[in-house]
């Protein structure tokens, strides 16, 4: 295993966007359903479905809609003698939904973010998910324009973030080929270089109670073999290996170095346990030292903050981003306004450090959160009694839109 540098982490120059879109493409859980402060200008996949003229019913419509209209029905108002709308004259559509179109939750993250700062445009991916099938099953109800992808990041080395990566390289490089007709550029693939061969879970008898002896192993799960650096390449990807942090796309974008735990109460996963090849055996690695945060700075809302798992702790995640851009009153505003993905707050081992860290979130008190993947049930219901309001889904299909004024 690599020796981690702990400095911590700087984004300098890393600039205001005007408009910050978050497309979730993995994610644990499916709701087209709750509620989304206005804020975060969130439309679901159930709403783009419903609004999606293609899918018109001709013969149950008594109004037509032009394939240039973007989607807008024309119809003239019919009034009654007295100026009311008449709703039984009135020209209306009919647009049949598919649930089999609705994407599909399963165990992993995959987030597809769009800055755009002075009408540009960069696109970076942030994690794959478990495997390629899920990826790019989702990734096709969303319509995911893979040729517009500038980077994609892996947040850490597991293989619910990374399974569905070589599917996602090779997928950039074809819809870039098929975009110019010629030999494309390939899409950088920003990755922390001390990759395991394979990561997994030691299960253990359970101890007796009042016992305070170490617990006996009696299995190790293996989670799957992370994808190599040649077979990366090979799928056309330019791999850039980075331990520590740096910005990306014109600096649109800042990825994180090793994150410092500081925090008393969030201290990696007990079981958690890293294969190797060349010794051909399992040995202990609770702190998962590899993973990376992403950081976006949307002008008038603040900082907008992607964790994969945070198994360094979302608190210590959220403070070192504090650290990194300063007070909010020194630097013009810049507190967390979102921070969203996978707060690892789930199993018996993890629950006890809920109560602990909805203390801390409530001093750090972002202005609204999307705690996804890993989570845990008992962590969100814990955050939105806690913070009421300030609690959303991170729902497979979600697009958030962030930015000063609703777009």
């Amino acid at each position: 295993m690599a020796t981690y540098d702990t400095t911590e982490n700087k984004f300098p120059g890393l600039v205001e966007l005007d408009v910050l879109r978050l497309t979730v493409i993995v994610d644990n859980e499916v709701d087209n359903m709750s509620s989304v402060p206005k804020e975060l200008g969130l439309t679901t996949q159930q709403q783009s479905l419903f609004k999606d003229h293609r899918r018109l019913d001709k013969d149950r419509s008594t109004v037509t809609v032009p394939p240039t209209s973007g989607g807008h029905t024309h119809a003239h108002t019919h009034a009654t003698e007295d100026g009311k709308d008449d709703a039984s004259k009135r020209g209306m559509t009919t647009v049949n939904y598919d649930f089999s179109d609705v994407c599909c939750g399963a165990h992993g993250l995959s987030v597809l973010l769009t800055g755009v700062k002075d009408g540009k445009e960069h696109k970076v991916l942030f994690d794959t998910g478990p495997h390629s099938a899920i990826f790019l099953e989702n990734a096709k109800r969303l319509e995911i324009e893979f040729e517009k992808i500038d980077v994609i990041v892996l947040s850490h080395w597991h293989i619910d973030h990374s399974g569905g990566m070589l599917a996602a390289v090779e997928r950039c490089q074809h819809a870039r080929r098929q975009q110019q007709q010629q030999s494309a550029s390939s899409v950088v693939v920003d990755l922390h270089p001390d990759r395991p061969d394979e990561r997994g879970a030691c299960l253990t008898k359970p101890s007796p109670p009042g016992s305070t002896a170490p617990l006996e192993p009696i299995e190790y799960v293996a989670w799957g073999k992370e994808p190599s650096f040649p077979a990366l390449e090979s799928a056309g990807g330019q791999v850039s290996l980075n331990a520590k942090a740096h910005t990306i796309c014109e600096n649109y974008f800042g990825v994180s170095g090793t994150i410092p735990r500081r925090t008393t109460y969030e201290t990696g996963i007990p079981n958690h346990v890293r294969w190797s090849d060349a010794s051909k055996s399992w040995s202990s690695e609770p702190e998962i030292m590899d993973e990376r945060y992403l950081v976006a700075r949307v002008r008038g809302k603040g900082l907008v903050v992607l964790t994969g798992c945070s198994h360094a702790g979302v608190i210590n995640v959220c403070q070192d981003v504090q650290r990194a851009f300063g007070p909010a009153e020194d630097n013009g505003g810049d507190k967390i306004f979102f921070v969203a993905g996978g707060f690892h707050l789930a199993g018996s081992s993890m629950e006890t450090r809920i109560q602990e860290t909805v203390k801390d979130m409530k001093v750090i008190n972002p202005a609204f959160m999307a705690p996804g993947h890993c989570s845990g049930w008992r962590a969100k219901s814990a955050l939105e009694n806690a913070m009421i309001g300030q609690v959303v889904s991170l729902g497979v299909g979600s697009d958030f839109c962030i930015a000063q004024e609703h777009i």
